[in-house]
């Protein structure tokens, strides 16, 4: 009888460890594993491009998707969704957006700072004949530069713009590189459907009331209509 007992708990810890202790382990590396997203951008003048790209697994897995500009097929789902957009325009102004938590926002803001930036690129040239435009252009990309080296901490970071006060043109050329973790990326995604649940539930309350006023209204002037 004692032989059979301690034969099961040798089973059990020969399952663990064949079965349990790996999957355990490839659970550990995808949380901690992180996926590279990379954003570019180029302009010139008027042509701009931009692409989005994911790397995950040691380039295994690289998707590269443009976002602008759209492709006739994708612009025909943009038209759908902004005759839809359209459709609700007067519900979603309705909407405050000042019942959604700042300490929410807050949240997802310190989850997005934790985020590894690996690269931070933008080299800007413009030019224009208005001097004054020129240097106020110059002075408002410098502040926004500032701005970014303060509040983002970056592996790589090189930030440059160059004005000319003799010609009309524009170039731009910027890379943006996070590595977020798949625990980054399932926590951000929670925080996002916690707000968007708030907002849905606070959407079904003041819809549910106004509805019940306009009830209301029609009843009375109804009452007033046969009265008189």
């Amino acid at each position: 009888m004692e032989n059979n007992i301690d034969m099961n708990y040798k089973d059990l810890l020969i399952f663990f460890i064949k079965i349990l202790l790996p999957i355990s382990l490839i659970v550990f590396f995808l949380f901690k594993s992180t996926i590279h997203v990379i954003i570019t951008s180029n302009i010139d003048n008027k042509d701009v491009e931009i692409k989005v790209s994911f790397r995950y697994f040691f380039n295994l897995i690289n998707i590269t998707k443009t976002i602008y500009p759209i492709s006739k097929s994708d612009e025909e789902k943009h038209e759908k969704k902004k005759n839809k957009y359209k459709e609700d325009k007067s519900r979603l102004k309705k909407l405050d957006l000042k019942k959604i938590e700042l300490e929410n926002l807050i949240v997802l803001y310190k989850i997005l700072r934790k985020v590894r930036i690996s690269e931070i690129y933008s080299n800007l040239s413009y030019g224009s004949e208005n001097i004054h435009l020129t240097s106020f252009i110059y002075v408002l990309v410098n502040m926004f530069y500032g701005n970014v080296s303060n509040y983002f901490e970056s592996d790589k970071i090189y930030l440059k713009v160059s004005p000319c006060y003799n010609q009309n043109f524009i170039k731009h050329k910027g890379i943006l590189h996070i590595s977020p973790t798949i625990k980054d990326i399932i926590i951000f995604l929670k925080g996002m459907i916690h707000i968007y649940f708030k907002i849905r539930k606070y959407k079904k309350v003041k819809y549910g009331k106004e509805a019940r006023i306009d009830e209301i209204d029609k009843l009375y002037k109804r009452s007033n209509g046969h009265n008189a």
